[in-house]
C-alpha cells in the first residue's frame, strides 16, 4: 500500500491549489492548509485508516472546504449527522466512477498493446481461415470492434436508463472480467476467431460505459457537482490509458522472462495473455465498490422517498425504453441538441487523432520512434491538465452558477452581471479557438511556410490535447443530464456519441491510407509532409465549423434556460 498513498501525499498541494483557484465565498473562512492535510492523511494511512484519508483527498477533488460550511442555521445534531451521511454517500459514489471509468479505459488499451504480438505466426493462437490472411483476420477484428460499439450506443442508452447506471456497470464489468479473463486463458482461447469474438463483446460492454457513469452521476450527486463529476470522468480516462500503456510495457517484459524454457525453445509467445489477464482482474475492483457504496445509495434514496411519501417521484428513478426515446424525440427538435451533436462529433475525431500522432511526428518531424510515442503522452497530459484545473470554472453547473452570480449580486448590487451562459459559450469558444491557431500552425509547417522544431511541435500538440478536452467531454454531456433527466440521459449522451463514432471510422480510414506513404528519409520528406496536407485541412476545418456550432449551443441552450427561469 506504500506506493498509492505515496501518490495521494504528492497530488494533495497540486489538487488543493487548483480546486482552491478562482473559488467564490462570500465568507472569510480558511480553509486548511494542504500541508495540515498531508499530515491527515500520514496519520489515517498508517492508523489503515483508508476510508477516512480517500474522503479527505476527495473533499479536494470536489472543490475543498467544510461540505456543511454555511449551514450553520441548524439546530441539533440531526442536520449535521444526516450532512455527514450524505457526504460519506457522495464521496464513495465519486471515487468507484473514478476508478472504474480508469480501470476500463486501461482494459481498452490491452488491443493495441499486443496488437504486434497477435498479428504474428508466434502468438500461439491457431490460423483456421484459408482464404484470409492473419493481418486481414486482425484488419477486420479492428473493424468490427468499431462497429460493435457503434452498435452498443445505438441501442444500449434505452436499457441502461431502464435499469440505471450502476446495475449497468455492474454488468458491463462482470462482462469485461469474464471475456478479458477468458482471453487470458489458452484453452477458452485458443484460435483468432474466437479472440475476435471475445474483443467485440469486450467493446459492445465499453459501449456503454460512459453513457452509464452520466446515468449515476444523474442519480446519485446534485445539480452543483455535475461538472466537476464530469471533469472527474474526464481525468480518469487519460490516467487509464498513460498508466496502462506503462504497465502493460512492463507486464509483457516480465512475462517474456518467466516463460519456461521449451515454450522459448518452440518459439511461442504467450506472455500477451498476462495483458488480458491483468486486464480483467482489475474490473473487480470498481465492481466490488459499485456493489458496497451503491447499495448504501440505493437505500439512502428509499429513505428519502419514503420520508417524502411522492410515489410518482418513486416512478421517475427508472424508466422504459419508450419513456427514454420520447425524451430524445422531444429534445431533437431543438436546434440546440442538433449543435451539440455537431460539434461532439467533430471534437470527437480531434481527439482520437491521439492515435495518430506518433506516426505523425515520425513522418513529418523524423522524430525516433519512442521519442514520437511519447509526444502521443503529451497530447494526453494536455488533456489531463485541462479537464483538471479549468473544468468546473469554465463550464459550471447551472445550480452552483447561480450560486456564484447571486453571491456576487450581492456584494455588488449597483453592477450588472454577465449572465453565466455567456461566459460559457465564450470560454468554449475560446478552447476550440485555441485548437484552431494549433492546427492553423501545423497547416503552415506542412505546407513549409514556417519551420518548426520537434519541440515547437511537441508543444503544440500539448496545447491542442489542452484545447479539446473540455469542450469535447463536458458540454454534450451536460446537456445530457439536464435535459435527459433520469430517464433518459443515457440515451441522449449515446445519441451524440453514434454519429461520432461513423465519422470516425471513415476518418481512420482515410488517415491509415496516409500512412502508407513511404519513402526515403530525406528525399521524400516533402512528399510525406505534402500528404497529411488533407487530414490537417480537414481537421482545422471542423476545428471552426466546431467552435461555431459549440459557441451557439451552449448560447442558445442557456438562453432557454435562462427564459424559463426568470
Amino acid at each position: 500500500m506504500r506506493a498509492p498513498w505515496f501518490l495521494i501525499l504528492f497530488t494533495t498541494p497540486i489538487i488543493h491549489s487548483a480546486s482552491s483557484f478562482g473559488q467564490f465565498t462570500t465568507t472569510k473562512s480558511r480553509l486548511p492548509s494542504p500541508f495540515h492535510q498531508i499530515k491527515e492523511i500520514a496519520i489515517d494511512a498508517k492508523r489503515n485508516n483508508f476510508s477516512t484519508a480517500a474522503r479527505i483527498l476527495f473533499s479536494d477533488l470536489r472543490g475543498g472546504g467544510n461540505e456543511n460550511e454555511g449551514n450553520s442555521e441548524c439546530v441539533g445534531s440531526a442536520a449535521p449527522e444526516k450532512d455527514s451521511n450524505k457526504g460519506n454517500e457522495s464521496w464513495g459514489i465519486s471515487l468507484s466512477l473514478f476508478i472504474t471509468y480508469l480501470t476500463v479505459m486501461a482494459a481498452k488499451c490491452a488491443l493495441p498493446s499486443t496488437l504486434a504480438i497477435l498479428s504474428s505466426t508466434n502468438s500461439g493462437l491457431i490460423h483456421q481461415s484459408t482464404k484470409l490472411s492473419r493481418d486481414d483476420v486482425i484488419s477486420r477484428l479492428l473493424a468490427l470492434s468499431t462497429l460493435s460499439i457503434a452498435a452498443g450506443k445505438i441501442f444500449l442508452g434505452p436499457v441502461i436508463d431502464s435499469l440505471g447506471g450502476i446495475k449497468s456497470l455492474q454488468i458491463t464489468l462482470l462482462a469485461l472480467f469474464m471475456c478479458l479473463g477468458s482471453i487470458g486463458i489458452a484453452q477458452m482461447c485458443p484460435t483468432l476467431s474466437s479472440l475476435a469474438l471475445y474483443i467485440i463483446i469486450v467493446d459492445f460492454g465499453f459501449s456503454s460505459c460512459w453513457a452509464a457513469c452520466v446515468k449515476t452521476i444523474r442519480e446519485y450527486t446534485e445539480e452543483k457537482r455535475w461538472s466537476k463529476e464530469i471533469g472527474r470522468l474526464a481525468m480518469a480516462a487519460r490516467l487509464g490509458n498513460a498508466i496502462s500503456f506503462a504497465f502493460f510495457a512492463w507486464l509483457l517484459q516480465w512475462a517474456s522472462s518467466r516463460t519456461p524454457a521449451n515454450v522459448v525453445t518452440s518459439g511461442v509467445d504467450t506472455s500477451w495473455r498476462w495483458v488480458y489477464r491483468a486486464s480483467g482482474a482489475i474490473q473487480l475492483i470498481p465492481l466490488a465498490m459499485l456493489t458496497h457504496f451503491g447499495r448504501k445509495g440505493r437505500d439512502d434514496l428509499a429513505i428519502q422517498k419514503e420520508v417524502k411519501s411522492n410515489k410518482a417521484e418513486q416512478t421517475t428513478t427508472r424508466s422504459s425504453p419508450m419513456v427514454s426515446l420520447s425524451i430524445l424525440r422531444r429534445q431533437a427538435r431543438k436546434p440546440e441538441f442538433w449543435l451539440h451533436l455537431l460539434s461532439r462529433t467533430i471534437t470527437m475525431v480531434l481527439v482520437s487523432f491521439l492515435l495518430f500522432i506518433p506516426t505523425f511526428m515520425t513522418q513529418c518531424y523524423e522524430m525516433s520512434t519512442s521519442s514520437a510515442a511519447r509526444v502521443g503522452s503529451v497530447f494526453a497530459l494536455g488533456c489531463l491538465a485541462s479537464v483538471s484545473t479549468l473544468a468546473a470554472k469554465t463550464y459550471p453547473s447551472s445550480d452552483s452558477a447561480r450560486m456564484q452570480s447571486q453571491s456576487s449580486f450581492q456584494s455588488n448590487n449597483d453592477q450588472s452581471l454577465t449572465p453565466i451562459y455567456k461566459r460559457k459559450a465564450c470560454f468554449m469558444a475560446m478552447f476550440l479557438a485555441l485548437s484552431t491557431g494549433c492546427l492553423s500552425a501545423q497547416m503552415l509547417f506542412l505546407n513549409s511556410i514556417i519551420d518548426l522544431s520537434s519541440t515547437l511541435g511537441s508543444m503544440l500538440m500539448f496545447l491542442w490535447g489542452f484545447s479539446l478536452a473540455i469542450p469535447f467531454y463536458l458540454p454534450s454531456s451536460m446537456f445530457s443530464l439536464k435535459r435527459g433527466g433520469k430517464e433518459g440521459a443515457a440515451t441522449i449522451a449515446d445519441a451524440f456519441d453514434v454519429s461520432g463514432f461513423g465519422l470516425l471510422a471513415v476518418f481512420n480510414g482515410f488517415v491509415a491510407r496516409v500512412i502508407g506513404v513511404k519513402g526515403d528519409l530525406n528525399s521524400m520528406l516533402l512528399h510525406r509532409k505534402q500528404a497529411w496536407i488533407p487530414v490537417f485541412s480537414l481537421m482545422l476545418g471542423g476545428s471552426i465549423v466546431a467552435m461555431l456550432s459549440l459557441f451557439s449551443a451552449v448560447w442558445l441552450e442557456g438562453k432557454r434556460d435562462f427564459k424559463s427561469t426568470n
